[in-house]
């Protein structure tokens, strides 16, 4: 019985220190998904929607009271205060898709952006976002990794990762 005990105390530790840093992140935060329209050419265009850590479904749009990122940090406060002014949807992403993303999302999180291309005015923004707990730097702020932003400028994140989420979340359409 107590060489059992050791040798799964062993087996566990062997587990936890081949884990590396992307894969303990996953458990240690959260990630939101955000998919964003804006625009301000003729009036003031605000929509998309947001996805939660447990794959509840929120959209909004310009009426919706909104509190912007800062240098693409946001506080849990203003964050879970943008979600609680969108409307709750009936869509529950499915948790293991939604649990693939989330830990690419970590993946992708300190990606190097593309250049910075301008390619038109008056087209506004489109952007997918992966907003990211920052536990090391504080229990309450997050970091919004931009994925994508198409629309009078253009860039990506370079990973591969931040690709296939950008693609999942275009493909996303709530009603």
């Amino acid at each position: 019985m107590i060489v059992k005990f050791k040798i799964g105390v062993f087996l566990i530790g062997l587990l936890l220190s081949s884990c590396g840093k992307n894969q303990l992140e996953l458990y240690r935060g959260e990630v939101y998904f955000q998919f964003e329209y804006i625009n301000h050419a003729w009036g003031f265009n605000h929509s998309g929607f947001y996805i939660t850590p447990s794959g509840q479904v929120f959209t909004y749009d310009k009426s919706t009271p909104w509190i912007f990122a800062v240098t693409n940090h946001i506080q849990r406060s203003d964050l879970l205060s943008n979600i609680g002014a969108s409307t709750k949807r009936d869509t529950l992403i499915n948790l293991k898709v939604l649990a693939h993303y989330q830990s690419l999302a970590f993946m992708a999180k300190d990606g190097k952006m593309s250049e910075l291309l301008m390619r038109g005015a008056d087209m506004g923004a489109t952007l997918c976002k992966a907003i990211v707990s920052e536990p090391s730097v504080s229990p309450n702020e997050f970091r919004e990794v931009i994925l994508s932003q198409q629309g009078d400028t253009e860039t990506h994140n370079l990973t591969s990762e931040a690709v296939l989420i950008t693609n999942w979340l275009n493909s996303l359409h709530f009603p």
